[in-house]
């Protein structure tokens, strides 16, 4: 029996983190993607950075944000975790001094009254970050409560935030995670079935299971023998597939809450300057620090894509 799905119309995203990032050359980097139409977030990377042991300047990641600007779909503020006056600071002196328009970034532990204090600002798009290693069982009502406050006046970017259950639960305009990459850096088959909207783990290598799993593998445009051993294993199958996965479970929550915009108000960071449009949520990205995996993740869904179109 065969699996048909979709998932592939979509442009392909990538977050790309400053703290990885700031040597590339961005234009260099998005002409090489092999998908016509690219979204790609620039994250300024503070908790890669904090884990590295980088220090970030303000200066540094301005002139970034600015040089790259053509290829930015959107950039992240410089925020300061465990600090919500250093990062408002930060975002209003990206603004006034450096001419940029940031989307700012409100975190787990920080008082509520700083996202009430975007919201009164008229930031209608804020991304909520320090979601990492916290129990599912505490982000889920501090999400309902951001949620609430925000009540229409926002939408939000959820940093790293691909728990099944919350993406399920409450309506993102977008998120983005490394998660995807997990498959091949740590032999887990993450398969998506948007039939049920479930995902099934196997282990690489494991032929038993590729074999009854082979329809829903190859309705990733993916041949299971390539997974079945180390004699067969390819690389770029398994970054295909993964990426391909996340594409169709971004397809399944954008269905499942339905088209979502950002609200009119004086700061957008996606349409800043006039030149951008906003398209409607759910927008997901896939974070990587190399552009080798993202180079095979936009070839093998171009690919993908054009032979699922093809009669």
């Amino acid at each position: 029996m065969s699996v048909h799905l979709g998932g592939l119309a979509q442009d392909f995203k990538a977050l790309c983190s400053y703290a990885f990032w700031r040597p590339k050359d961005m234009r260099d980097f998005v002409g090489k993607l092999a998908t016509p139409a690219n979204m790609i977030f620039g994250d300024c990377g503070a908790h890669t950075a904090r884990t590295m042991g980088l220090h970030l300047t303000l200066e540094d990641y301005a002139a970034w944000c600015q040089r790259w600007d053509q290829q930015l779909t959107l950039y992240a503020n410089l925020d300061v975790i465990g600090g919500p006056e250093a990062t408002w600071r930060n975002q209003k002196e990206l603004e006034l001094v450096h001419g940029l328009e940031p989307i700012p970034v409100f975190h787990t532990g920080d008082p509520w009254e700083y996202l009430e204090r975007y919201l009164n600002e008229g930031y209608t798009y804020i991304a909520l970050g320090k979601l990492l290693g916290n129990p599912v069982k505490e982000v889920l009502p501090w999400l309902a409560k951001a949620f609430k406050i925000a009540d229409g006046r926002a939408v939000f970017h959820g940093f790293g935030m691909t728990v099944w259950r919350a993406l399920r639960e409450f309506p993102f305009y977008s998120v983005d995670s490394s998660t995807w990459t997990s498959g091949y850096r740590f032999g887990v088959i993450k398969l998506f079935d948007p039939g049920n909207g479930t995902w099934t783990d196997i282990k690489m290598r494991d032929r038993a299971a590729l074999l009854r799993h082979r329809d829903l593998v190859r309705a990733h445009h993916i041949n299971p023998l390539s997974l079945a051993s180390r004699a067969t294993y390819v690389r770029t199958d398994a970054t295909v597939l993964a990426a391909v996965a996340w594409r169709r479970a971004e397809e399944y929550i954008r269905a499942r809450h339905g088209p979502i915009t950002i609200p009119p108000g004086p700061h957008n960071p996606v349409t800043r300057g006039g030149a951008r449009v906003a398209t409607p949520g759910l927008h997901l990205y896939l974070a990587e620090a190399t552009t080798t995996n993202l180079y095979r993740a936009a070839a093998g869904i171009q690919a993908a894509r054009q032979e699922a179109t093809t009669p």
